[in-house]
């Protein structure tokens, strides 16, 4: 019933606005609009309806330090607030493409929203519901200033831009509470790459240490991206070419078993009620105790911060096992919708998101990496400017995510989540009858991909 559910939803973003719709606020050409003049029209009325996934302790913060310089930029009168953040609980963009598409189909189109690059934005581009953003990332000289290799991924088939850029993110981290480590004398290595069979021993030691009701890992996968997340760590730990296959749509029954069978060996450690608890309150027990690690990206920094943790002193990060020397990317930018009540308005915002001002801010307070070679070091702090000189390093492979939008069709990635979960809650570890399952999924949803990460 999931999949049929997933399926459905899929077909109905295909779908074209509805004729009412279309004439209560038709879509508005980018080549129509002078970018330049919206920009800069700091007494432009009209409210600016930002709807992001960012809910939890420090990246609420982060997203209404936006929202107040975008305010204090375009502000008409001390009451006024230009822009408005709307909150969409969920994470990981699964919740956001239906509450969108639902707001666009009532004529109340978001003037912006949060997206991943790449393939979770196909969908819109399918039913033309995105404004081409080329005039921003013109006026903002967005292709000197970004990173290298990122233009290519904010790039969609048609050659144009739709998405831009606001922070960056590591995927393939292993957060870990050092004082479980110490309360139970389990030895912490003194190198960040451990290797699986370190891993797996850390694991050991801790399960026959920890007391009942404490538990080596937790997944905090209630939406189900959390779990899908590990499948993708764990893809890509297993082999990285068996990655690259399988989003460029290339699968092996047998090269998806031998990544299941060592999803089934990790989730022996894991809490049996980890999908129970969001990622958040998945990431609070770790602080306080009850699990000594989780499998988390690094945006779950800010949340530890949130919470008075220290890097060094209170928790510490492994780069998940087996992929040493790559750098998963989970990249987040904002998109305008071209049929809003203020079109106009959306531009300013995705304008914003990129100046410096805002970057600075925001990445601060996210903890995030900045898409931008014009943010200074001394905002971020140690940790944050860490995974920064790893992502930058010339020796760094990167690769996109399958979770977060970017490497496989939104369809696929939904569907993927929705049986990895299946798959974590279930008491029959079968890892051929679900490699199986996830054959299929990438079968029907007709996954062609064009990547080259290997090599």
């Amino acid at each position: 019933m999931k999949k049929l559910i997933s399926l459905l939803l899929a077909v109905l973003l295909a779908v074209s606005c509805t004729s009412a719709l279309a004439a209560k606020n038709p879509k508005i050409n980018a080549d129509d609009l002078n970018f330049e003049a919206i920009i800069d029209d700091t007494e432009a009325e009209g409210t600016v309806n930002v709807y992001h996934w960012w809910t939890a302790g420090g990246e609420k913060d982060a997203i209404e330090s936006v929202v107040s310089e975008f305010n204090s930029v375009y502000l008409e009168d001390e009451a006024d607030k230009p822009a408005k953040s709307n909150a969409i609980p969920g994470g990981a963009g699964g919740a956001m493409v239906m509450k969108v598409k639902v707001l666009q189909q009532t004529g109340k189109s978001p003037e912006a929203f949060q997206a991943h690059p790449g393939q979770e934005i196909q969908p819109y581009l399918d039913s033309d519901l995105l404004l081409n953003l080329n005039q921003v990332w013109e006026y903002g000289e967005l292709e000197d200033r970004i990173i290298p290799g990122l233009t290519e991924m904010c790039t969609a088939a048609d050659g144009n831009h739709y998405v831009v850029p606001i922070g960056i993110h590591k995927t393939n981290i292993i957060l870990y509470n050092i004082h479980v480590f110490e309360k139970y004398g389990v030895a912490i290595p003194d190198h960040e790459d451990i290797t699986w069979d370190e891993f797996w021993a850390i694991c050991d030691e801790l399960a026959a240490k920890m007391p009942e009701g404490e538990y080596p890992l937790d997944l905090g996968d209630q939406k189900g991206w959390p779990a899908s997340q590990v499948f993708e760590n764990i893809l890509l730990g297993t082999d990285p070419q068996i990655y690259e296959n399988f989003i460029n749509g290339e699968y092996s029954v047998e090269d998806l078993t031998r990544v299941m069978e060592t999803y089934t060996k990790l989730m022996d450690y894991v809490a049996p009620d980890h999908n129970s608890r969001d990622w958040y309150h998945a990431t609070g027990s770790m602080v306080n105790g009850t699990y000594a690690m989780q499998i988390m990206g690094a945006w779950a920094q800010p949340l530890m911060t949130n919470m008075e943790q220290v890097y060094g002193v209170d928790y510490g990060v492994f780069t998940f096992p087996g992929t040493e020397g790559w750098f998963g990317m989970c990249v987040d930018g904002f998109v305008v919708s071209n049929n809003s009540a203020n079109v106009e308005g959306g531009v300013r915002w995705a304008y914003s998101v990129c100046t410096q001002d805002v970057q600075e801010y925001f990445s601060a307070r996210k903890e995030s990496i900045s898409p931008y070679n014009d943010t200074p070091d001394d905002v971020y702090n140690e940790l944050t400017l860490h995974f920064k000189e790893q992502l930058l390093d010339p020796a760094t492979k990167v690769y996109p995510s399958i979770t977060h939008g970017t490497a496989i069709p939104w369809s696929a990635s939904t569907s993927l989540q929705t049986q990895i979960q299946e798959y974590a809650t279930s008491t029959d570890h079968d890892a051929e009858y679900y490699a199986n399952r996830i054959v299929n999924i990438l079968r029907e949803a007709n996954v062609k991909g064009d990547w080259n990460l290997v090599d």
